[in-house]
């Protein structure tokens, strides 16, 4: 089982939050309410996460994570804290997610989708790619040199999905002031080194396409589970933080059902309509 370490100053929060890692799969190994013991704690215990809040007893938070990550070993990290206006600020230090207190919601949807990525990357790499159903042939479709297909090819993918599949929506914001700067094709490579990133982290039977109406890139993931959109959501963001990609990430992990495949991800699309730079970076619809 994955390990994290959970700091916190209240001691009624910090054991909320310890609940919340154990049903995410987590095994908490150690709590404290001091970011220097708590930066010690991963040190000591070689832990896969830590969740901690920015207003600490001894400071700030966000010097454990800069001491942490400068040594080399800042683990997956998520932070649950009032103080998260500038989350894409506080991304920068090496979170995954930033959680505005007291959305306990929203911290066991962020927790689990640590612990399934956590989980994910224990597995045998050749293990977690095999797919739970036999996959028919990927359609002839036109890959762009990222190993995007366009949208309008979205609807002889639709046929190849079934319930229980899942869509993954990506959209990149936070590239204004570089096109202002540099121009519109270069802040567009960026956008596509982040599909490129994507793509690397999909299984080959998973097939990535343009959003409709332009709006982001769409993963349809075939023969996962109920975590895949999770797990996949992880890597990348974890990906794009190792490589330093530009921009800030936002997604959408929907499930296929009865509707099909165009309805998952017209729910997935709609659900990053109108995003805002610095809101949640994650829903699941």
């Amino acid at each position: 089982m994955p390990t994290v370490v959970v700091c916190d100053d209240d001691p009624v929060l910090r054991g909320a939050i310890s609940a919340l890692c154990h049903e995410s799969g987590l095994d908490v190994v150690a709590e404290t309410d001091r970011g220097g013991d708590a930066a010690m704690m991963v040190r000591r215990f070689a832990v896969d996460a830590l969740v901690i809040d920015i207003s600490l007893i001894d400071g700030s938070g966000e010097r454990a994570l800069g001491l942490l990550k400068d040594e080399g070993l800042l683990p997956a990290v998520v932070i649950f804290t009032a103080y998260g206006a500038d989350s894409a600020g506080l991304m920068s230090l090496g979170a995954n997610e930033v959680v505005q207190k007291p959305d306990f919601d929203a911290l066991g949807a962020a927790l689990g989708r640590l612990g399934a990525s956590l989980e994910d990357a224990r597995r045998d790499p050749g293990e977690r790619r095999l797919a739970s159903r036999p996959i028919k042939a990927a359609p002839p479709m036109w890959r762009s040199p990222s190993g995007v297909s366009p949208t309008n090819d979205l609807a002889q993918s639709y046929l190849t999905v079934e319930p229980g599949d899942a869509v993954l929506t990506v959209r990149v914001l936070g590239l204004e002031a570089l096109e202002t700067n540099v121009g519109p094709v270069l802040a567009q490579d960026c956008r596509l080194a982040i599909a490129r990133t994507l793509r690397t982290e999909l299984r080959v039977q998973d097939l990535l396409h343009e959003a409709p109406g332009g709006q982001g890139i769409v993963a349809l993931l075939r023969g996962g589970d109920a975590r895949a959109a999770d797990a996949v959501w992880s890597r990348l963001t974890a990906a794009v933080r190792c490589d330093q990609l530009l921009g800030e990430l936002h997604g959408a992990g929907s499930r296929v059902d009865a509707l099909g495949g165009a309805d998952a991800v017209a729910r997935s699309v709609g659900a990053l309509h109108g995003i805002k730079v610095g809101r949640p970076s994650f829903v699941s619809v």
